[in-house]
């Protein structure tokens, strides 16, 4: 389908404009209309260096991975949301069926597939279709922008966890 978005189209050179990606709802799948988009330090290094390690960007590719929108159709199998629920997005898909995935340490599986990382497009357009089992409800009180940090969020507490960081220590 083709759509408006903020295209990489190589170092330093950005733009908006139509391209086409991928858009087929699959059966546990649901499509999102964008609301708001957070800018990472990986799409401001995308931007100024062309690749992040072994991730180049040798053709054009959308940015933004931090999102929050609205449910707009659900596939034929999804129970856990429904049309019109506000949600956020984890941009790491894994292969389910992977060992790191079985531990339940699906982020470090190595064929994790992640929103504006070469080859995989972001989500700064108008609309995406993500598996519905990494898109999560929004609590009525949580806004849009602060859905779209959730994702950076966990990262931090992560970190922090992983750290064993507590109150009272001392950076």
């Amino acid at each position: 389908m083709v759509q408006q978005a903020l295209v990489l189209e190589e170092k330093d050179r950005l733009s908006l404009r139509e391209i086409d990606l991928p858009d087929t709802l699959g059966p546990e799948d649901v499509r999102i209309a964008i609301h708001t988009v957070g800018v990472c330090g990986s799409d401001v290094h995308y931007y100024t260096h062309g690749k992040i390690g072994p991730f180049v960007v040798t053709e054009p590719m959308v940015l933004g991975h931090e999102a929050a929108g609205t449910v707009t159709e659900v596939g034929r199998d999804v129970t856990s949301l429904a049309v019109g629920d506000r949600v956020c997005m984890e941009p790491g898909i894994p292969n389910m069926r992977s060992r790191a995935a079985k531990l339940g340490v699906y982020n470090v599986d190595p064929s994790v597939r992640f929103w504006a990382t070469p080859p995989v497009h972001g989500c700064l357009t108008p609309s995406v279709v993500h598996p519905a089992a990494f898109t999560y409800k929004l609590p009525d009180h949580v806004s849009f922008a602060e859905g779209a940090m959730v994702e950076p969020f966990a990262i931090g507490m992560q970190a922090a966890a992983r750290a064993k960081i507590k109150p009272g220590d001392i950076a």
